[in-house]
């Protein structure tokens, strides 16, 4: 059903909108639309950023004569308080509400100073003609695979095909913002078009501007500028802080087409420059004094025709609009003379479009449309360097606060859950703000997910303050502690099958026990496994027996009749009889509480690797058995260099961590020593593996070690390297991003969180 003529509906130009994102703007035209994740191509080095032109440039000549490219750049600004309250933490009535208050009072605070609620995007919309709706689906999914593609070769670029509420919702933004919640099963239900969904009450065009039911757009068109446009002009303007939308309209022309069109040039100007040769010389002038415009304009066209004839260059009628946004005249009015004013610093000048505002509307839609009759003719090298891309931002549903970028000053929240593995790194020296970014990410994942489980091994007992916060259970792990957690403990429930993997993992303890430096012989480890699996087949078929211990297989050695069984269970008589038995009891933990601390403070050097995996285990248990109910377990491993200073707990450490994303489960890191967990190949490829990595101050010469392994250029290194606590580099789901994480002393989180001396004295 088409709009009436005149009305509101009719001046937006498309016809329909399917579900699945194809618009049919009227005739045999048809168009979907792309959404680009951003690239750091502003804190790239050169080189890097002519790697993105000239991959950009391969995209731009994808695209063959008859089709046409519409590529956006929409800034948008967010209201504040709209803003905070989608980071902000619901109140639960649990007790610790106050907290979360904290949390939220810390958001609003970052919210209301600086540029910090300004959203940049970006877009691409691919138009083509076609005989119906069934070829243009066909076209339209080859482009969009065929764009896709091109597009990721660009480092970090992804591109993702909008459906059709998602196209309306963009559309809203310049039509409609306050539009409610677009549902497709509604519009099925009623009599109303797509057209009404977006349609303001009112569409009044001016001479300058379109008033779209209150809000005003002035649209202008860049008409003049260098023949060397500077590759900062979009990142620019990108940067303002004010609503606007930047489209460049291109259509490619073929190759013969675009030679076709150079040649004609330079016949004319050759013309030109004939007639004033003549002129020149019926004054008894020289022809050095030709006019130098002319002169450079013959040499810039047949330098093109040299471009055309002998290199990939192609030719796009390239149209430039962009549309400003303010809510009156007068803010209008400042916002527009802010965009002209750095237009110009780059030699460009915007016009703007009087009694063409309409048009210029159409043509900021993300519909792939342009009616406007002012173009210019670019060539692929001039088009790419204008570049879209500016700088990176992360801004992710139910995602966690991690400060805020460091460039852009927008806040970073980020769901760690969505990205091929929720493993991470907390990497910093001494003072970089390691501990309270840590222990910030467990105070947010505790208040945010009431059912998550958060797991955490603490060395240094740093950890006392947070877990009487949160109401944790702190199990302090040592030989001689009340707290006991039996290595050798099987779950019953899981079954004979269980048997291999648990015979494994005391073989692994008793490496590290009893191995030396030397480990156990063959024959060892078969008396072991021997014993081992007797004890747990035992007690699997054993009504009401217990769990076996170290006690258990001491007095199983101890019975075998060679003189290798007898000899390992005087080995481990300490252990299960002597002044370090307190490994060798039964489970007495409280594994019901939401939050457990294992304090490994007390663990003295000759069992610390041991007790480190004695945890470990009981950790990778909980995992297995939060699964089971349908929850997340986050685990937190502090100064986890210190598993690595052994083989054996390497090993187990590495195999759990690559195991633990399949059971619902994630692992984090943290450690100032990065020299030696460097020197360690297990500990380097989980660090290049890990999609979360947070690397706070490092000292030059980590810094420059951690740059090589990440294969990160120097201007992104110097994020990371001699810089203030709380600042740092964070690569989330492979976007890298500059972030401050700082708080003001006065906070009671800072206060929660300090490991500062003169902090703990006051």
């Amino acid at each position: 059903m088409s709009a009436a003529p005149g009305s509101v509906q009719a001046k937006i130009p498309y016809e329909g909108l399917t579900q699945t994102g194809l618009a049919w703007l009227g005739g045999n035209t048809y168009s979907a639309t792309l959404e680009l994740s951003d690239v750091n191509y502003s804190l790239a080095p050169s080189e890097i950023q002519a790697g993105v032109i000239e991959k950009y440039a391969r995209f731009l000549n994808s695209h063959l004569a008859g089709t046409h490219v519409q590529i956006q750049l929409i800034n948008q600004v967010l209201d504040k308080k709209t803003l905070a309250r989608g980071v902000a933490l619901a109140m639960r009535g649990d007790g610790v509400d106050d907290w979360r208050s904290e949390y939220n009072n810390l958001i609003s605070s970052r919210l209301a100073t600086g540029r910090n609620n300004c959203v940049s995007r970006k877009y691409v919309t691919l138009t083509v003609e076609a005989d119906g709706v069934e070829e243009a689906k066909t076209t339209l999914s080859r482009m969009v695979a065929t764009a896709s593609a091109a597009l990721r070769e660009i480092e970090g670029c992804q591109a993702r095909q909008l459906n059709g509420g998602e196209r309306l919702s963009l559309m809203t933004y310049f039509l409609r913002p306050d539009a409610p919640r677009f549902d497709y099963a509604q519009l099925l239900a009623s009599n109303l078009t797509t057209k009404d969904v977006v349609a303001p009450l009112s569409l009044d065009v001016g001479r300058d501007h379109v008033d779209a039911g209150g809000r005003l757009w002035q649209s202008l068109v860049l008409r003049d500028f260098p023949a060397f446009i500077s590759d900062q002009l979009l990142a620019e303007l990108a940067d303002l802080p004010l609503d606007m939308a930047v489209s460049i309209h291109i259509a490619p022309l073929s190759q013969k087409k675009g030679l076709d069109l150079v040649k004609a040039q330079i016949a004319g100007m050759d013309i030109q420059r004939g007639n004033e040769q003549r002129r020149l010389l019926k004054q008894g002038l020289s022809s050095d004094l030709m006019p130098h415009e002319l002169q450079a304009s013959f040499e810039e066209a047949t330098e093109l025709r040299t471009q055309l004839e002998r290199s990939n260059e192609k030719l796009f009628r390239t149209t430039i609009v962009i549309a400003v946004g303010a809510d009156s005249e007068g803010e209008l009015a400042g916002r527009v003379e802010r965009v002209k004013t750095l237009a110009a610093k780059h030699s460009c000048n915007l016009e703007t479009l009087r009694y063409m505002q309409l048009d210029g509307l159409g043509a900021t839609l993300p519909l792939g449309v342009c009616r406007l009759p002012v173009f210019r003719t670019l060539t692929t090298g001039a088009l790419a360097v204008m570049v879209p891309f500016t700088t990176a931002e992360l801004m992710e549903d139910d995602g966690d606060f991690y400060g805020v970028n460091a460039r852009s000053k927008n806040l970073i929240v980020a769901d760690r859950r969505r990205g091929m593995n929720a493993n991470g790194f907390i990497l910093g020296t001494t003072g970089s703000g390691k501990s309270q970014f840590a222990k910030f990410s467990m105070l947010q994942t505790f208040l945010r997910r009431p059912t998550d489980e958060l797991l955490i091994i603490d060395p240094d007992r740093e950890y006392v303050t947070l877990a009487s916060v949160v109401g944790a259970n702190r199990v302090i792990v040592s030989a001689s502690s009340p707290d006991s957690i039996n290595p050798l403990e099987i779950n019953k429930l899981e079954g004979a099958e269980s048997i291999q993997e648990k015979c494994g993992v005391a073989l692994s303890l008793l490496e590290v026990l009893l191995g030396g430096e030397g480990g156990l012989s063959a024959s060892e480890r078969s008396i072991i496994d021997r014993c081992v699996a007797r004890l747990y087949r035992d007690y699997l078929n054993t009504d009401g027996a217990v769990s076996p211990t170290l006690t258990d297989l001491y007095d199983a050695l101890s019975r075998e009749t060679d003189g290798e069984g007898r000899e390992l269970a005087r080995g481990l008589e300490l252990y299960a009889s002597g002044s370090a038995s307190g490994f060798a009891r039964a489970t007495s933990i409280d594994r019901n509480n939401r939050v457990t601390v294992f304090d490994t403070a007390d663990l003295s050097r000759d069992v610390q690797t041991f007790g480190m995996m004695v945890v470990l285990e009981e950790i990778w248990g909980r995992i297995k058995t939060n699964r089971a109910r349908g929850i997340r377990t986050w685990v937190y491993v502090d100064e986890f260099h210190t598993l690595f200073s052994n083989p054996h707990a390497a090993a187990y450490f590495e195999a759990m961590y690559k195991r633990v994303r399949k059971w619902g489960a994630s692992m984090t890191g943290i450690t100032q020593n990065i020299e030696e967990l460097l020197a360690n190949k297990a500990a380097r490829l989980m660090l290049s593996n890990s999609d979360g990595l947070f690397l706070l101050n490092q000292q030059a010469t980590d810094g420059a070690a951690l740059a090589d392994l990440l294969k990160l250029s120097g201007e992104q290194a110097a994020f990371f390297t001699n810089q203030a606590p709380g600042k740092g580099l964070l690569r989330l789901g492979g976007v890298l991003l500059p972030f401050d994480n700082t708080m003001p002393s006065s906070s009671r989180l800072y206060e929660l969180f300090s490991t500062k001396f003169e902090d703990k004295e006051a």
